[in-house]
């Protein structure tokens, strides 16, 4: 079954705030599975798989706005804690025009490309690479993610930030890396099975049907009542 972007997005923030998620963080959780979700990496899915993980256990918080060398997310969803942390980097890296970071113990990698892609309209690039080997680049033009880094094989990293554009080096074999590609005209398509589970997380935000909420506005109800 086919979605629009605006009825993956809406389902998804309606679960996140089942989920637990405040007002704000629930918007940026469900850009990150929605913005998946269109360039066919499976954002739904990928939700659903760690949905009991995260349910009931926000923590979006970081120890300081200092800017450090490296920073171990102790296994924490980037749902939570990447969009503070991104935006904690991307002000550093418009003082400093370059910053490198080791993030260690990053359970799921994938969902910081959303944010990263983000940072593009702000004119900062990003490039992730482990042991010399290049994992990520986003700069205007393109998206190039390695398969390790697509299927979240990739706990441990050195994020750059620059507002240069980065390039991926000449010798990778670019066979390995996935180009995204936008397309919307058909429309999305995730798991059903996936998508209902996501449903079901959604359909706990929803006002049940009762004599005190309809009074207070909730269900169709009729003007004369």
């Amino acid at each position: 079954m086919s979605y629009s972007y605006y009825e993956v997005y809406t389902n998804a923030k309606r679960a996140f705030s089942g989920l637990g998620f405040p007002y704000g963080a629930d918007e940026d959780a469900a850009f990150i599975i929605s913005w998946l979700e269109a360039f066919e990496l499976k954002g739904i899915q990928l939700f659903s798989n760690i949905q009991k993980k995260i349910d009931g256990n926000f923590n979006g918080a970081l120890e300081n706005n200092k800017l450090i060398s490296k920073i171990d997310l102790n296994k924490r969803s980037i749902l939570m804690i990447g969009p503070g942390l991104i935006d904690l980097l991307n002000f550093h890296t418009s003082k400093k025009n370059e910053i490198k970071i080791e993030i260690l113990n990053c359970s799921d990698p994938l969902f910081l490309i959303p944010l990263l892609y983000r940072s593009i309209k702000k004119n900062i690039f990003s490039k992730i690479t482990n042991q010399n080997k290049t994992y990520a680049v986003l700069d205007k033009n393109e998206i190039f993610i390695h398969d390790n880094l697509k299927n979240n094989h990739c706990a441990n990293f050195i994020l750059n930030l620059s507002t240069n554009e980065y390039q991926i080096p000449n010798g990778e074999k670019t066979s390995d890396y996935k180009i995204l590609n936008l397309n919307l005209s058909k429309g999305l398509s995730p798991k059903q099975s996936s998508w209902n589970n996501i449903s079901d997380l959604a359909f706990r935000t929803y006002v049940p049907e009762s004599e005190e909420s309809r009074e207070k506005g909730a269900g169709g109800g009729d003007a004369n009542d």
